[in-house]
């Protein structure tokens, strides 16, 4: 008999700890994990100037399990280019780090009271600077891109393609949503679930 009590107090307290938070109505508490994820996900990524010049580093075992090469020789061949890729531009990123620097730091200045014109300028003087490193950069990953042609059939090459896109997009700052319409998105949410009701 004191087998089975223990066992029911066990099986309410494990039914007790997996009610999601919000006390057990899975809507809001599920929707509000969801706004707060929403809102780690809108904050505008900080500017770091070596990303914005494209600098970023191949994981060798990462690219050969996307592509899924089996062939010991192109394995070799990929792992070299890559190598070779990644060295050189951790050289550039060396010769410039300086540099990167001084615009990380001279974008963390630009207070953002300020006005956008001047911000809008700062960014131009930012472009200028980092152009250069990016074409630099640019010329590498075409060099790479030739080397692979080579050596990939073309399901793999349209694999490397798409990984290497997505790769460099990762780089890029993601536009804050804007509020009006993130309000109005909620808003007629709202209304929907009122009519529901």
């Amino acid at each position: 008999m004191k087998k089975i009590i223990y066992f029911i107090l066990l099986l309410l307290s494990f039914s007790l700890f997996a009610q999601p938070p919000g006390g057990g109505s899975s809507r809001n508490g599920g929707r509000q994990n969801q706004n707060q994820q929403n809102q780690e996900n809108r904050k505008p990524k900080q500017f770091k100037a070596s990303e914005a010049a494209g600098v970023f580093y191949y994981d060798i075992d990462e690219v050969l399990k996307k592509i899924k090469i089996k062939d010991d020789k192109k394995q070799y061949s990929i792992r070299k280019a890559l190598k070779e890729y990644n060295f050189k531009v951790k050289e550039i990123s060396f010769l410039n780090s300086e540099k990167f620097s001084e615009l990380d730091i001279a974008m963390k200045s630009i207070p953002k009271s300020r006005d956008n014109d001047s911000r809008m300028e700062m960014r131009k003087r930012v472009e200028e600077l980092i152009r250069p490193i990016r074409k630099e950069i640019h010329q590498n990953e075409i060099e790479l891109n030739k080397v692979f042609e080579s050596l990939l059939s073309p399901k793999q090459k349209k694999k490397w393609l798409k990984y290497q896109k997505k790769k460099k997009q990762s780089l890029k700052p993601k536009k804050p949503e804007n509020r009006n319409n993130q309000n109005s998105r909620q808003n007629s949410r709202r209304g929907g679930q009122q009519r529901r009701q």
